[in-house]
């Protein structure tokens, strides 16, 4: 379950039914950060999610996953892994004009 999920659809569409697809899922990560960057990333990258950030409290980033892709080993990961530092900005592949400062994400 994420901390924050993006879905691009329409709600009422779904009615009472959760959708199954987000275009962006967010982790808040302090003593988890270790699950949210290995356990939680193969399970993100198997659902073909294409756009997962992972929130460090502690180091004060943004790690962002992006493009799944399988492993040799038959798991999946994700092909593009970068660091944005909180004086940084990101935009979500989603909405690739919108500009969010990594500080805004912060506590």
């Amino acid at each position: 379950m994420p901390d924050f999920a993006v879905i691009a659809d329409d709600m009422e569409r779904y009615g009472t039914i959760h959708p199954s697809a987000a275009v962006l899922v967010v982790e808040v990560a302090d003593s988890s950060r270790y699950f949210a960057t290995t356990t939680k990333v193969e399970l993100y990258a198997s659902a073909n999610i294409p756009d997962y950030w992972v929130v460090d409290l502690e180091n004060r980033r943004l790690l962002i996953h992006r493009d799944p892709m399988p492993l040799p080993d038959g798991g999946m990961t994700y092909r593009t892994q970068m660091t944005r530092g909180s004086a940084e900005t990101v935009s979500p592949l989603a909405a690739p004009t919108a500009t969010l400062r990594v500080a805004e994400l912060l506590p």
